[in-house]
């Protein structure tokens, strides 16, 4: 979103408030993946049309990144939280009660995606305006907590899919708990983003003509590093369950594991950036990915390929925030814009990515699939190089710009 001015924010700001959209967040961008083999059970629906419903999901991502910036800069951020979350409920209680096909789900998980984006982008767009210092340190430690709602959701998941629930209560579930979300934001105080506009053509061209090849690389490794990430969370359960012959738990436990590889990653990242520059830091973290992605899919046996999991996610942990600290770089109202744009980048990603992974596992097998998820991740190790040279970094960094300050914790 545009503003008039591009004077920066005199005073901190605390990061609590945006805890609990984070947290809610990352529960409901993990929560297909575990139930996706009962949902494709159920409803019919074969291996090769199974990433359209992630391409619903994504796509209404997309399309909630554009409203937001187009559409609702008169709706202060704390009240389209608060309206996320509701229309969240709606949307996953339809999914729960009503779907029943391939096209029906597609339609609800849409509704989801272009609701549950506002709670991934505002936090993002926040930190890009109010935290001028120490940009990545704060959206490290705000994407921990959207990594420990992706963590805690699989397994409750699975025991739930174990124990005999439907998938159908699950969604009713998430429904419930949305709800829930949505009166927690009301009572918490957000501080706006001041002087917020619709966009317009003509701000899209001032901001992408301040640094357009540092803002095309920025998008570009976003896009293929994302498209990483959600092919193994999408996939990485039924993976599991095809190849092994994992219970719907052990199965989704995969995903956990990858989670929990994030969650790790981005706390122990935290220090890593008081003595490595960001760059260096996004090369090793992406060869890292590369590595055990490949390791999940040729994994001879459940065990091996779950731990290959668990250190896939943490290449994958840090990725983001490092790449999204670089909107820091923008002055002003400029950061909020492109932080919208890296988040275009990533929807875009995980579109397109999951995919095509359901066609290549039909064609090639899944084992092919899942391991083809390192090219990309290999592809951002050596744009990694190119931000380093664009975004002028010195050979080493002045504590780093993750080593304290910025933002009280409270």
């Amino acid at each position: 979103m545009a503003g008039r001015e591009v004077a920066l924010p005199a005073q901190p700001h605390s990061l609590a408030p945006l805890y609990p959209a984070q947290f809610f967040a990352g529960v409901v961008v993990i929560a297909l993946g575990p139930m996706l083999n009962s949902v494709l059970r159920d409803l019919h629906i074969s291996l090769a049309q199974a990433g359209i419903v992630s391409i619903g999901f994504a796509f209404g991502r997309l399309l909630g990144v554009l409203l937001l910036n187009f559409s609702l800069a008169r709706v202060p951020l704390k009240w389209a939280l608060v309206g996320s979350a509701w229309v969240q409920a709606i949307g996953l209680a339809a999914a729960g009660l009503f779907a029943h096909g391939l096209w029906s789900l597609f339609a609800m998980y849409l509704v989801v995606g272009i609701a549950g984006v506002l709670p991934s982008i505002i936090p993002g767009m926040w930190v890009g305006y109010h935290v001028r210092e120490h940009t990545a340190r704060s959206m490290l430690l705000v994407q921990f907590v959207f990594a420990i709602g992706v963590v805690v959701a699989p397994p409750v998941i699975g025991a739930a899919l174990g124990l005999g629930s439907s998938w159908r209560w699950i969604f009713v579930g998430e429904a419930a708990f949305a709800a829930v979300m949505g009166v927690v934001q009301a009572a918490l105080p957000l501080t706006d983003i001041p002087g917020r506009e619709n966009l317009r053509y003509r701000q899209l061209r001032e901001v992408a003509g301040f640094a357009p090849r540092f803002l095309g690389v920025m998008l570009l490794a976003t896009f293929l590093y994302v498209g990483s990430e959600s092919t193994i969370s999408v996939w990485v359960a039924k993976f599991e369950a095809d190849s092994f012959g994992a219970s719907a738990a052990w199965a989704a436990f995969a995903v956990t594991l990858f989670w929990a590889g994030i969650m790790v990653g981005r706390y122990l990242t935290v220090f890593l950036t008081r003595r490595h520059r960001s760059s260096r830091l996004l090369a090793f973290f992406a060869a890292v990915l590369a590595v055990f992605a490949v390791a999940v899919g040729v994994s001879p046996v459940q065990a091996l390929s779950q731990v290959s999991a668990f250190l896939c996610g943490l290449g994958a942990s840090a990725i983001f925030s490092l790449i999204s600290g670089y909107t820091s770089k923008f002055p002003g109202w400029y950061a909020s814009v492109v932080y919208s744009a890296v988040m275009v980048a990533a929807m875009l990603g995980s579109t397109v990515f999951p995919y095509l992974t359901g066609p290549l596992a039909q064609w090639a097998g899944f084992r092919v699939a899942i391991s083809f998820t390192a090219v990309p991740a290999v592809i951002v190790l050596g744009l990694s190089f190119v931000l380093h040279r664009l975004a002028g970094e010195p050979k080493v960094q002045d504590r780093g710009i993750l080593a304290g300050g910025g933002v009280p914790l409270g």
